[in-house]
């Protein structure tokens, strides 16, 4: 059973707006979705999971991308520089709830019952985009040329 209030884009820049750093975390509907995390330095990292709901909410994460990210005219570019296969659950409690961002503005607000630390995010994010419009920042980001590793 998956809990359908979930699908869609909860961000936590919304609740700690200038912050240097930002996750997103993404839940479609077709139990798909992934983590993304990105800093002032252009760094970023894509952690994907399939997800499902039974009493708490399980992350199954299989794939982690690393890399730098720029803006060119105006479109967010990734430069993938790391793409690695992960293996881990992680199983937090969750409640969605009413709440407020910093300037007292109504919000959804994902609160997850501990940290997901192990992928440099924190436990509340707010409801953001419907999830009809996302897509994986990282899909199609230029990748390294493999002949090229040493």
């Amino acid at each position: 059973m998956t809990d359908e209030r979930l699908a869609g884009l909860w961000s936590d820049e919304i609740l700690h707006p200038g912050s240097v750093e930002s996750v997103d975390l993404v839940f479609r509907r077709d139990g798909s979705g992934w983590l993304y995390w990105s800093s002032w330095s252009t760094e970023f990292a894509v952690s994907r999971f399939t997800w499902a709901t039974a009493g708490e909410l399980v992350l199954k994460f299989h794939r982690t991308l690393e890399g730098t990210w720029s803006i060119d005219n105006g479109v967010t570019r990734h430069d993938v520089e790391s793409n690695e296969k992960e293996e881990s659950v992680i199983e937090v409690g969750y409640e969605i709830a009413p709440g407020e961002d910093p300037f007292g503005t109504p919000v959804t607000l994902l609160s997850l019952d501990r940290p997901l630390t192990e992928h440099l995010a924190g436990s509340r994010f707010a409801w953001a985009e419907k999830p009809e419009s996302l897509s994986d920042p990282s899909a199609d980001a230029s990748r390294p040329d493999p002949s090229s590793r040493h």
